[in-house]
Order: structure tokens, then C-alpha cells, then sequence
């Protein structure tokens, strides 16, 4: 018996695929995140424990790795950021930015893609009308960032939004661009989108 695992089936070759049985495995409940982290970081508030499970998306472990890489701190500067949409305010731009483009923050410049990049996939689950954006894991003030931003675009520029952050944070490391400058470009992306 062999067990593969595969986040994207559709790209396993037919004659593999025709020979396996499919297990989906499912994301765990928010409350079991929330006990896995308390069980092993009992020095988070109760607080950065459930905006931990909203982010993790299911995944303890993600959750863990986000509170060791300061996660829950980019998350927050970052969506201060997006509130201020359409109009960005420059001088936290920056701010983010250079935090992100410091020597030494590769990780943290991943951390805080990555955060984002799961964020518009929420962003346009809700322009495309799925509720799941606004459950339980999420607080008000950041549904309606979501409702708010997600009706100031069209779903296709919110796709091509998306593919173009994508591009350019992949692009990053592969060509040594400046962190920082990415950052602001990314934003610049997001403010366009919703000026337009």
C-alpha cells in the first residue's frame, strides 16, 4: 500500500491517477487548531490564539509557524495597510516595506507574501459571492474590509491583481529583486485595482 499525497491531483499523470483511490483529507476544525496551539505555545493570549486558527486555515502546523515567524504582527500591519485602500497611506507603506526589505527579514518578507496571497484568495471567493470569507474565524471590521474591497473591482481584475502579485513575489528571490520595493509595488497593484 503506498500513500501519495497530492495538493493538486489534476496535474498527476492519468495512468497514476487511474490507479489510485482518493482520500480527501479535510482541514481540522478551528477548535482543535486552537487546542494544538495552546498545547504548545501556552504563553499566547487567548486572543492571538483564535487569529492564529482563523489564519492557519485549518492547519495547526501553519498556525505554529506563523506565531515562531511573527505572523500575527505582519497580518495586523498588513491589513491596517489594505483599510486605508483606495488611497494607501504612504508613510506606513514604507514602514512595511523597509521592515520587509531589512537585511535579515527574508523570512518575514515570505511570511508576510504568503499572508497576503491567502488573503485576495478570500478576496475573491467573496466577489464571486462564496460566504465562507465571512465565517466565525474572521472578525467584522475585516468582513467588510473584505465586502468593501471586493465590490470596488471586477473579479477579473482581482484575478489578474492576484497572478501579478504571485508573479512578482515568486520573482523575488529568483532575480534578487529589492524586498522593499516589491512591497511597494504590491500595494501600488492593490490601490490601482481599486481606483480603477
Amino acid at each position: 500500500l503506498l500513500l501519495l499525497v497530492s495538493h493538486n491531483p489534476g496535474r498527476l499523470l492519468p495512468t497514476i491517477r487511474s490507479r489510485c483511490r482518493k482520500l480527501v483529507l479535510n482541514p481540522l476544525g478551528k477548535d482543535d487548531v486552537m487546542s494544538l496551539i495552546t498545547a504548545h505555545r501556552s504563553d499566547l493570549d487567548a486572543a492571538d490564539v483564535s487569529s492564529l486558527a482563523h489564519l492557519a486555515d485549518g492547519s495547526p502546523g501553519r498556525a505554529l509557524s506563523l506565531a515562531t515567524e511573527g505572523g500575527l504582527d505582519l497580518y495586523r500591519d498588513m491589513i491596517g495597510l489594505l483599510e486605508t485602500l483606495p488611497r494607501l497611506d504612504v508613510g506606513a507603506l514604507h514602514a512595511f516595506g523597509g521592515k520587509l526589505g531589512k537585511t535579515g527579514a527574508e523570512d518575514a518578507f515570505h511570511t508576510a507574501g504568503a499572508l497576503l496571497l491567502w488573503w485576495l484568495a478570500r478576496l475573491i471567493l467573496a466577489a464571486v459571492g462564496d460566504q465562507r470569507h465571512g465565517d466565525d474565524r474572521q472578525d467584522a471590521a475585516e468582513q467588510a474590509l473584505i465586502s468593501r474591497l471586493a465590490g470596488a473591482a471586477s473579479l477579473d481584475r482581482w484575478f489578474e491583481v492576484w497572478e501579478k502579485i504571485n508573479r512578482l513575489l515568486v520573482k523575488t528571490d529568483h532575480i534578487n529583486l529589492s524586498r522593499k520595493q516589491v512591497v511597494l509595488n504590491v500595494f501600488l497593484a492593490l490601490e490601482n485595482a481599486v481606483r480603477s
